[in-house]
């Protein structure tokens, strides 16, 4: 087996003649998603040539959550710390980020 196809999903297939054959299939690019609400993260790439932090935006939650859902982090976080709301008050999806 060559070394490239060792991380390929290997398949075994039947062949007309009645032997069994390894076939490699190609795996699935994955495309990052936010957290919270599952919509493609844009401004990231998972190219092999970058840096972990060349592939990601350097801001909070970079490469984790979408800019909107970050937003609204910074807000409940905000909120907390000016003793606006209870961190109680917050919607459990938020909690975890805070």
């Amino acid at each position: 087996m060559k070394p490239k196809d060792r991380v390929k999903k290997r398949i075994f297939r039947r062949t007309p003649s009645g032997a069994v054959k390894t076939a490699t299939k190609e795996a699935i690019k994955h495309v990052p998603k936010c957290g919270m609400c599952s919509v493609r993260l844009k401004g990231t790439s998972y190219s092999r040539g970058l840096r972990k932090t060349e592939r990601r935006p350097e801001r909070p939650f970079g490469g984790c959550l979408c800019h909107k859902c970050t937003e609204r982090v910074m807000l409940y976080r905000a909120r907390v710390k000016n003793d606006d709301i209870k961190s109680s008050e917050v919607p459990l999806q938020f909690q975890k980020y805070l």
